[in-house]
């Protein structure tokens, strides 16, 4: 691809040295002797400026000590030496051929001709040669950096994940200890949906999303076991636009922040409570919310559950800067979770 390019670069220069040396003579010199001789001068510098582009990768400039910047330059003044050299060897070889000069000067006027013609071309070409090894190595750091962040992104992400399986689990047994002491036949049920609980963790443990279809199967799994627990004081409903099943979300979004209303606004009272889970979509956003009708004051409170201190976090792995997550309170009117998320589509459903 260099030989490509140089290549390319040079024949143009040749074609423009052609046209600027016609106007220059007024058409008075041959256009077939100029092209020849302006196209030959472009043409020799093919390989040399593939060339310096190697020389300057292996000996580049750069802000490093002294000693190295100063041998960098002394290899690349010793190529550039005998890229002039080169050239007058060249002149004198092909002359013949090309027709450069009539007669040809001695080798003293060739080398004079040769190192004030080519110096400041062959130093330019060290100049693109170092422009162009930047970028490169720039594209490669941010290429690297990218990598490694999304690396550190995953391993966040899993590391947060492993943290929040477990909790929802022993939140879980917590609940079925609670109960199986005086309703065995409830205990039991409460054991039946638990199991469909780890059937769903361990299928989707490897995923970092799932569909919102099936996060609400995974809800509503775990509300029916806390409705055995706490019987009529929890008022549970869904407003879910059935459209958005195939929806992506991250795994186990809902589902603790669902745990976290209950245990929080439902559990600690006596008088029946609700929640309501409301998803829908707006301009290409996914809009989640999760609302209940508790006092307000467990949720104002910093660090009351690892389900939304965890949530935040995950969101942030996975989507930067391009999601919202916002927890309201009202004192005695109950805590709103809103999740605005980009709507994504699992891959059957796009």
């Amino acid at each position: 691809m260099t030989w490509f390019w140089v290549s390319a670069w040079w024949l143009l220069t040749g074609l423009v040295w052609t046209g600027q040396m016609y106007e220059a003579f007024s058409g008075q010199v041959a256009a077939s002797y100029l092209l020849r001789t302006e196209m030959a001068k472009a043409v020799l510098w093919i390989p040399f400026t593939v060339f310096l582009f190697w020389w300057v990768g292996r000996h580049p400039i750069e802000r490093a000590e002294r000693g190295a910047m100063l041998r960098s330059i002394g290899w690349l003044t010793l190529a550039v030496a005998g890229i002039i050299v080169m050239r007058a060897l060249c002149v004198a070889a092909f002359n013949p051929w090309i027709g450069w000069h009539a007669q040809l000067p001695g080798w003293s006027a060739l080398l004079r001709t040769s190192f004030l013609g080519n110096l400041l071309t062959a130093w330019m070409i060290i100049g693109v040669a170092h422009a162009l090894l930047f970028a490169r190595r720039e594209r490669a750091r941010r290429r690297q950096h990218a990598e490694l962040q999304s690396q550190l992104s995953q391993a966040r992400f899993e590391a947060l994940s492993a943290r929040l399986d477990p909790h929802f689990l022993f939140n879980t047994l917590h609940s079925i200890s609670e109960v199986m002491h005086r309703d065995t036949a409830a205990a039991d049920r409460m054991v039946v949906g638990l199991g469909g609980l780890l059937r769903q963790s361990i299928e989707g443990s490897a995923m970092e999303r799932t569909t919102l279809g099936e996060q609400i199967e995974l809800i509503e799994d775990y509300v029916e076991i806390e409705r055995v627990r706490l019987g009529p004081r929890l008022r549970f409903s869904l407003q879910v636009d059935g459209a958005l099943g195939a929806a992506l979300v991250p795994r186990l979004l809902l589902q603790p922040i669902v745990e976290n209303a209950i245990r929080h606004a439902i559990a600690p009272r006596m008088a029946p409570g609700s929640v309501q889970v409301v998803a829908r979509s707006r301009e290409q956003r996914l809009l989640l919310e999760v609302r209940d009708d508790g006092d307000g004051k467990a949720a104002a409170t910093p660090g009351h559950g690892l389900g939304l201190a965890g949530t935040r976090a995950r969101l942030q792995c996975l989507y930067d800067e391009d999601f919202r997550f916002e927890v309201e309170t009202t004192p005695g009117s109950g805590t709103r979770v809103h999740v605005d998320l980009p709507l994504q589509w699992h891959a059957e459903a796009a």
